[in-house]
């Protein structure tokens, strides 16, 4: 008896034993990355792996439902103005309103924030987003939603989405709307690797004889542009195909503490915080006191590398004096009750951190092998001594130095 059985992950224990099964299995194919899917790895990729498995419940963070209302929202009325019509702010904030409720369900909110504060400033950008789309001289909206797949270098490619296309003549503009309450600088904008994968697929796919990435800053109101350039945009390519590398790379990614764990739906299972949370259940345990211990010591060379800076520059003061005073005596040391102060004026030769220059003069005048291909301490030496070549003493640094050499008595 044969079976052949297209599988999926079925279990077969209810075929008889003497059955043989040929399994034809789809080859796996790893959906395409999205720019989500790499904030997510970027933010911590051992929750990003847990997100991508459906073990686990779809859960957001309030930041998380404010930004997909918004989007969700702007995607509806964007339609409505390719067709022509104006908004109205009431119209747009009770989509508003409705996206939030549909949204909410999947918040997970340990810290039990106030989720009136993020809707006041949903209904902000939803005005200022208004505000935007009507007043005199806005970029005349023709496309929103746009997706595509940009491929990378090396084989790799990543999904597109482009909020809004406009138009100005033969110049096409890319909007992303953005609830972040801070503006990020045009420096920080440049580093927007989405945008610029973004610009790279509007560069092949649209006919548009210029590209400007366009970031909307809703909650005060403000834009900016900047045009792209196909080899910046080109870097950006490689970069995000690194990082895409990286995730397949990994198969047993660690977790990344940053703020944003308090409200990780992933926390009672991330190894980071494990301890934390059986602690206060249980209060302190041996654990704990190994970590106090640990901390206490820390904290006792702290106080000691704090005291020896100090100490430094006191003795550096001291030095001067000494040097200062010596000199003006003709001595070369001083007597102390406990030792003995020998004072020294020497030079010191500091090479240049590129010592290409260096290295292709010893090889022409004969004298890389002579100095042991070559010997930097001796090579200083003689640059100090004068004896060294003048070209050689030329590419040095050389500074007169003070030393206090201490000799204590037996």
């Amino acid at each position: 008896m044969v079976t052949i059985v297209r599988a999926y992950g079925s279990y077969f224990e209810s075929f008889p034993k003497d059955t043989v099964i040929y399994i034809l299995v789809n080859p796996i194919v790893m959906a395409t990355i999205t720019f989500s899917d790499l904030e997510s790895f970027r933010r911590c990729p051992y929750a990003y792996k847990l997100d991508s498995t459906d073990a686990f419940p779809d859960k957001v963070t309030l930041e998380d439902c404010l930004k997909r209302s918004v989007d969700d929202t702007i995607r509806e009325f964007s339609k409505q103005r390719i067709m022509g019509n104006r908004l109205k702010d009431e119209k747009v904030l009770e989509a508003f309103w409705k996206n939030w409720d549909v949204n909410y369900v999947k918040v997970y909110n340990p810290l039990k924030e106030d989720p009136l504060q993020y809707i006041h400033i949903g209904e902000k950008c939803i005005r200022n987003f208004v505000y935007q789309s009507t007043r005199f001289g806005s970029v005349d909206i023709v496309a929103s939603d746009m997706e595509g797949t940009l491929p990378l270098p090396g084989g790799n490619e990543i999904s597109i989405s482009i909020q809004e296309v406009g138009r100005r003549g033969t110049t096409a503009y890319l909007t992303k709307y953005v609830t972040d309450t801070e503006v990020s600088s045009k420096e920080e904008l440049r580093d927007d690797l989405g945008m610029k994968a973004s610009a790279l697929w509007a560069m092949d796919n649209l006919d548009a004889r210029e590209i400007v990435m366009r970031w909307v800053f809703l909650v005060p109101s403000i834009s900016t542009e900047l045009t792209a350039y196909r080899e910046q945009c080109n870097d950006a390519a490689r970069s995000l195909s690194s990082i895409i590398d990286e995730i397949k790379a990994s198969k047993n990614p660690l977790p990344r503490e940053t703020g944003q764990c308090a409200s990780c739906p992933y926390q009672s299972r991330c190894p980071r915080f494990l301890h934390e949370l059986s602690t206060r259940v249980t209060g302190p345990d041996k654990g704990t006191e190994l970590a106090d211990r640990y901390l206490e010591l820390e904290e006792k060379k702290q106080a000691l590398r704090n005291r020896i800076e100090l100490l430094d520059a006191e003795q550096d003061a001291l030095r001067a004096e000494i040097v200062a005073f010596s000199d003006s005596k003709g001595y070369m040391s001083l007597r102390g009750t406990q030792g003995k102060l020998l004072i020294r004026h020497e030079r010191k030769a500091e090479l240049p951190q590129d010592k290409k220059g260096i290295i292709t003069r010893l090889k022409e005048t004969g004298q890389y092998e002579s100095l042991s291909m070559p010997n930097y301490p001796r090579l200083r030496s003689d640059i100090v001594k004068g004896i060294a070549d003048p070209e050689i003493i030329r590419m040095a640094n050389i500074e007169n130095i003070d030393k206090i050499y201490i000799k204590k008595n037996e």
